[in-house]
């Protein structure tokens, strides 16, 4: 597979994932998710917005500590999954199908994009989705989002801290997921997948896919930020321990809203 260039994601890039979404990420969604309740409690949130929803790991969470919540997301597969849990659930939460660069949904407290969520977009339409963003929150309102650290990932060999290798055995069934990564100096993360799939003594068949992400250095996204109408009040690990520039892998970003964002 040769080189992959970075372009904003289509909602059907998510139509594959959509089914184990949830199960895949469930335990890295309850650290990230402790770190966001403590930050909603200390800035006097109510109301929240979350804008790349998927198949709801923010918005169950925090509809259940008693928040205000509406989801929102632009691939219909994530949403029904979605409305299936809140409906088994009892979850009152309004789920909107939206996309992150447009959808005005109302005003809020804060309004959510997590697990790197905004990577998938080219720079241009990440600064598009943080004026739209903006243009949803009240005045002082927040903005909480994390992506990958740019700086880190482009360090020696830290790169190599993205491999997966892992494999699923059931009955008679064998798959094998290998997957590697690459950083240019543009920040475009590319991720090389081959998938291997073997029942009993049959022939594996096997499968090869690439993505990209867009990641940024903190210093990019503080420029970024102000020139959209937002100013980073916090910056910290996706666990809240204290961010460090050449030696954290991702980025959690809290941004005020200090003025209206200029199309």
């Amino acid at each position: 597979m040769g080189s992959l260039q970075h372009q904003s994601a289509k909602s059907s890039h998510y139509n594959k994932d959509a089914k184990h979404y949830d199960e895949f990420n469930e335990e890295k969604s309850a650290v990230i998710n402790r770190t966001i309740e403590g930050l909603l409690q200390k800035y006097h949130v109510e109301t929240l917005l979350d804008l790349t929803c998927g198949t709801g790991s923010q918005v169950f969470w925090f509809a259940k500590c008693g928040y205000e919540v509406t989801g929102s997301d632009f691939n219909a597969n994530m949403l029904k999954i979605a409305r299936g849990r809140a409906k088994k659930e009892k979850v009152g939460v309004k789920l909107l199908q939206g996309d992150v660069r447009t959808a005005q949904v109302g005003k809020f407290d804060a309004a959510l994009t997590i697990f790197n969520a905004v990577g998938h977009l080219t720079k241009n339409d990440f600064e598009k989705a943080m004026r739209n963003i903006n243009g949803n929150l009240h005045k002082g309102g927040l903005y909480i989002f994390d992506i990958f650290n740019l700086t880190f990932l482009a360090k020696e060999d830290n790169i190599t801290s993205l491999t997966i290798d892992y494999l699923v055995t059931t009955s008679n069934t064998q798959a094998r997921t290998i997957q590697y990564s690459t950083i240019d100096d543009n920040g475009t993360l590319a991720s090389y997948t081959t998938s291997y799939k073997q029942k009993g003594r049959g022939t594996a068949k096997n499968s090869k896919s690439g993505q990209t992400l867009q990641v940024y250095t903190i210093k990019q996204l503080q420029e970024m930020l102000q020139q959209n109408g937002f100013k980073v009040v916090k910056r910290c690990n996706v666990d809240g321990s204290k961010f460090v520039e050449n030696k954290s892998d991702r980025i959690l970003i809290v941004a005020k809203k200090v003025g209206e964002a200029n199309e």
